[in-house]
């Protein structure tokens, strides 16, 4: 009888203990067969899931290289330059002034007026020959991706508003 008590405390003890840890009702177990059956370990417990692991830090996206070439136009100015006399305005008025200015008066008076109808001629004359010769430039001033500033300069109307994207390319703007 001393025996059969510790066969079925042998039993009893891990199943008591196994249902303590689950709530669970524990399935009946034959007692007869459990007395004759041999001890056996309570099932052991399943291991809890592992955390989910915290995502790798995602590396900040590459910005995409900076286009050396590349800019955005800020502003379009036209400029006028004087041109150069030759001289040769300057002789055509010098005599033009002579002729009218040896037209008035007579006498000392005459050629008074024939001199100063010269000078006044050929000062005169060579300020149209610059005028006549005057030119007008563009000039394009381009904001780059990089953060300098380009100047380009054209003889005529380049074609290009303030705000539109550009490459410089050989000096030339091209429309991107």
């Amino acid at each position: 009888m001393k025996t059969t008590r510790l066969a079925v405390l042998a039993f009893a003890l891990p199943l008591v203990l196994g249902a303590c840890r689950e709530e669970s009702a524990t399935p009946e177990v034959d007692e007869a067969a459990a007395a004759s059956a041999p001890a056996t370990a309570p099932e052991p417990t399943p291991k809890p899931a592992p955390a989910p692991r915290a995502a790798a830090p995602v590396a900040a996206p590459t910005p995409p290289p900076v286009c050396e070439n590349c800019g955005t136009v800020s502003s379009v100015a036209s400029y006028q330059a004087k041109g150069e006399g030759s001289g040769v305005g300057a002789a055509v008025g010098a005599v033009a002034g002579g002729l009218l200015g040896n037209q008035i008066g007579g006498g000392s008076g005459k050629k008074i007026a024939t001199v100063a109808g010269a000078v006044g001629g050929g000062l005169a004359g060579h300020e149209i020959e610059k005028r006549r010769n005057t030119s007008t430039y563009w000039e394009v001033t381009v904001q780059m991706d990089n953060g300098t500033t380009r100047t380009v300069q054209y003889p005529q109307a380049p074609g290009v508003t303030v705000g539109q994207k550009v490459k410089v390319i050989d000096g030339q703007l091209v429309l991107m």
